[in-house]
């Protein structure tokens, strides 16, 4: 389990070697799962063992932190049900209307970080996260109510959350000695502000003064094909999967995104020259974008249960097996990418990977929902942060990844040292004009 943690994608390409590319782990406090490393079968899971959890939520050890109502829990009808009312939100044109928001968070994080010293980029991403995907959810509101919302998003990274995932009992105890009473408070506080703005939200529909196109209003308003409306807690719950689970899994792709910055020079210094030159840096921007995602994801898997077997390599799984598509290990195959531990964007301009050769996002019908607005996140900061300064090589070995909760992080944090760029906007009277576009963008 230590191994697991400390060097996962190690660990399991160990497991692979000596196994073959379908084999079972057992782990405490985790329990038994049947992985699988090969494209083809991770393919298989992603589309033929659609189910996270058939039993619900009683089956999660993170259904207290996410809501009974999540869409993760739901199967079959339900969740296609949600997965469809939710889907307008993030509609690739709908999503394409906040980089301008995206760039403005970008620039007044970026505009804090040191220069020419090393900074842990780990924590400027949380931060950027959490404020834009705050806002893209809730658009403009009382500016209180939004801080406070996001500062408890944005203690997420609790060590204490760890242990309540271990073990899920504590959170229906008692008493000042659990360890897990002050996530429970903030979960607690996180329900009423959300429900809060949800009823504030509706009166506001229901007046017909609310025109707004944010995820919140979004959801609110969103009737199914019955016609039928989510309740307040559905849109409760699916907004905590959204701020909670997305603003960590979209940090950590950022954070890596960072660092590859400072790690690949001749990438980094491609990215450059077409930002700076004419649209075709857009494609390489996405390149960039998508070879972050194969080499360094936020996911080390994604874990499905089978309710009917499953053919997987030489293996027929039955059902009730919990199986696990090892996305991250299976992007890094030899058999399928050449030289797969090369940093090369170059490799993703001639076209896209078929499904469970790339899948940072999972596949099928529970795929990311909110895939858009990471990938436009991350277009968009690199953009900022490309155009701002100048990212200098890190020295030292490459930074590991480490499990932590659901996420694949660097194990130092993504350390970034960033210089002042000639002309870029870095002194204190452009960081202050910076602010006010900022302040404008924000509203």
């Amino acid at each position: 389990m230590l191994r697991y943690q400390r060097e996962p994608i190690a660990y399991v390409e160990r497991c692979a070697e000596r196994y073959g590319p379908v084999f079972a782990l057992r782990l405490p406090f985790v329990g038994s799962l049947v992985a699988a490393v090969d494209p083809v079968d991770v393919a298989t899971i992603l589309t033929g063992a659609p189910e996270r959890f058939p039993q619900g939520p009683a089956g999660s050890p993170i259904a207290p932190v996410m809501g009974e109502r999540a869409m993760m829990f739901a199967t079959g009808r339900q969740h296609r049900r949600q997965r469809q009312t939710l889907w307008p939100a993030f509609h690739g044109e709908l999503v394409e209307r906040w980089g301008g928001m995206m760039a403005a968070v970008a620039e007044a994080e970026l505009a804090r970080v040191p220069l020419h010293e090393p900074f842990a980029a780990l924590p400027v991403a949380r931060r950027i996260a959490v404020t834009a995907i705050c806002r893209m959810v809730f658009g403009s509101i009382d500016p209180h109510s939004f801080a406070r919302i996001c500062d408890q998003v944005g203690r997420r990274d609790d060590p204490r959350l760890v242990l309540m995932l271990r073990f899920p009992t504590l959170w229906r105890r008692g008493g000042r000695l659990n360890p897990g009473a002050p996530l429970k408070r903030r979960r607690d506080e996180l329900n009423r502000l959300l429900l809060h703005e949800i009823a504030l939200r509706r009166r506001a529909a229901a007046d017909g003064v609310d025109a707004r196109d944010d995820a919140l209003s979004l959801l609110v308003t969103a009737r199914d094909e019955q016609g039928v409306p989510l309740s307040d807690a559905e849109v409760r719950d699916q907004l905590v999967g959204l701020l909670v689970v997305g603003h960590e899994t979209t940090a950590a792709a950022l954070a890596w995104a960072l660092e590859r910055l400072s790690r690949c020079s001749e990438a980094r210094e491609r990215l450059t020259q077409e930002l700076a030159g004419d649209a075709r840096g857009d494609a390489y921007l996405d390149a960039f974008v998508n070879e972050t995602l194969r080499l360094r994801p936020p996911l080390l898997d994604a874990v499905r249960t089978t309710t009917t077997p499953l053919d997987l390599g030489a293996y027929r799984v039955p059902a009730g097996t919990v199986v696990s598509a090892m996305c991250a290990i299976a992007q890094r195959r030899g058999n399928v990418w050449e030289d797969p531990l090369a940093f090369r964007p170059e490799r993703f301009l001639d076209g896209r990977p078929t499904p469970g050769v790339f899948a940072p996002f999972g596949g099928g019908p529970r795929r990311c929902i909110a895939a858009s607005v990471s990938t436009l996140l991350l277009r968009t900061v690199l953009r900022v942060a490309v155009a701002r300064a100048t990212v200098t090589d890190a020295p030292g070995p490459e930074e590991p990844a480490r499990l932590y909760g659901l996420s694949l992080l660097p194990a130092r944090g993504a350390r970034v040292t960033l210089r002042p760029r000639t002309g870029a906007r870095h002194s204190t009277r452009s960081s202050s004009i910076s602010g006010g576009r900022v302040a404008s963008q924000l509203g």
